[in-house]
């Protein structure tokens, strides 16, 4: 097929689409949709940013300003920290409007972020969060259906498909030349969104403009499967009703009824413990032991014989630091080995339910869609749990600092309010400061679902163009 036949039949197909009436509605009213939504978002966004700034001023203003208390009260006093949203949560909330945001550090015991956005609400949304994202996933199919669903069946029902054949233009040229113009608006659409997204990101260098261009290139990827899928239907129906009769029920299976089966299916495949279970976990192997530890009362006098010989004293009370204060680090040293062991095994849980909602993506490419968004926006499980995890290593360093002062302040038997701690202690202690992953690790996690995306893609372009080598005029 020559230049010239190329430009004929792109003309004819943009011409046909826009004096359908069919090019412009659903391109503007998706646009307008969308840039609502994420203004929104970013507003809120932007609103919940300077709450949680002005709330950790807060805490930490009153740590610092604490009067004169025993270090160990003072560390129950505790600090709060507060999960900053995603990089692009604007776009994708993710998961982040399930989990908490508010972590309480305090000794021995490491806690679960609270106060969730989704818990504030008054009932849930039955399909999730209304978002920038949701809008995208669930809209741009139904945009690219609706200019594919009739674009070779109603010309094979009008004879004009066989008109243009007679020209001397291969069915494939023609299929590829619809799928070109199909796709053209729906792409300028997805990077006019991105364009406003990145636009409005937050200000950290070059990390959420990578975001944005690798969401971009996703939800390109997406607009090519949908425009494949529609042609294809269209070709192999022998009319354009039930070509969008089938286009609506796969719509239908892929947004609706698969990710909510594979969501049960992970949720049976991978149970999690309950509250109450996972905390009495921890309890009974901090008092009892991890295998072949001993329980609390025999891990503290070997503890103490031990501390003794080191130091070449017989009594407690001769050591030349706090007894007291040492005690704590190693009872807490091992409180922090068995939360991390049940952390880790529920943290393992989380992502074996997600690789069985993974395993879904062979059935919908929406599946991947969603994980890789909310991925790359910053929103995803992997993001989360990087949080979670310099959280609980702050905390480490938090209560030993307050420890590791108590021991050096003290000597031997000290009671426990002979003394005390001050400001200049408590504003001695670091602040927390969280630096999220960068683009290229937001990225490499989502290389996975971005993959099976291109190859829904491959797979699409290829069976359209094996269809379109068998169609009859």
């Amino acid at each position: 097929m020559t230049a010239a036949h190329c430009i004929a039949v792109l003309r004819k197909e943009w011409l046909g689409l826009w004096r359908g009436g069919r090019l412009a509605w659903p391109a503007v009213a998706l646009a307008v949709l969308f840039a609502l939504t994420f203004l929104l978002a970013h507003q809120a966004r932007e609103r919940a940013a300077a709450e949680a700034h002005d709330a950790a001023a807060a805490a930490r203003a009153q740590w610092d300003s604490q009067d004169a208390r025993h270090p160990h009260r003072a560390a129950h006093f505790g600090l709060y920290v507060f999960a900053a949203a995603g990089p692009l949560a604007a776009f994708d909330p993710g998961i982040d409007r399930h989990v908490g945001k508010t972590l309480w550090i305090e000794p021995h015991r490491r806690n679960i972020p609270r106060d969730s956005d989704a818990a504030a609400e008054p009932a849930p949304a039955p399909f999730g969060p209304f978002s920038p994202a949701l809008v995208l996933t669930m809209l741009l199919p139904l945009a690219v259906f609706a200019l594919t669903f009739d674009s070779v069946s109603a010309e094979r029902e009008a004879g004009t498909l066989r008109m243009t054949g007679a020209l001397g233009v291969g069915m494939r040229g023609i299929v590829l030349g619809k799928l070109a113009v199909a796709a053209a608006l729906p792409v300028a659409l997805v990077l006019g969104a991105f364009g406003l997204v990145a636009a409005l990101a937050p200000e950290d260098g070059s990390s959420a403009l990578l975001r944005c261009a690798a969401l971009a290139c996703v939800y390109v990827l997406y607009v090519l499967i949908l425009a494949c899928v529609g042609l294809t239907v269209s070709a192999l129906c022998r009319s354009s009703r039930a070509a969008l009769a089938v286009l609506l029920a796969l719509w239908l299976a892929w947004l609706f009824v698969i990710p909510r089966a594979a969501g049960l299916l992970a949720e049976h495949a991978e149970p999690l413990p309950t509250r109450d279970a996972f905390w009495s976990a921890i309890r009974y192997d901090y008092e009892n032991g991890l295998p072949g530890d001993g329980d609390l009362a025999a891990r503290g006098r070997a503890f103490d014989a031990a501390l003794l010989a080191r130091h070449g004293v017989r009594r407690a009370e001769d050591l030349p630091f706090g007894a007291y204060a040492a005690r704590r680090l190693a009872r807490d040293a091992y409180a922090d080995k068995v939360h991390a062991l049940h952390f880790d095994a529920l943290w393992d849980g989380f992502a074996h339910q997600q690789d069985v909602l993974r395993q879904a993506a062979l059935a919908s490419p929406a599946v991947a869609l969603q994980l890789a968004s909310m991925t790359l926006a910053g929103t995803d499980l992997a993001h989360r749990r990087h949080f979670e995890d310099a959280a609980e290593r702050y905390r480490r360093a938090f209560n030993t600092h307050i420890d590791r002062w108590d021991m050096t302040q003290t000597r031997g038997l000290t009671s426990f309010d002979e003394r005390y701690g001050g400001r200049t202690l408590w504003q001695s202690v670091p602040r927390f400061d969280y630096r999220p992953p960068q683009a290229p690790a937001g990225i490499g996690w989502a290389l996975r679902d971005m993959a099976a995306l291109a190859a829904w893609a491959a797979a699409a372009l290829s069976v359209l163009l094996a269809v379109a080598g068998r169609i009859k005029p």
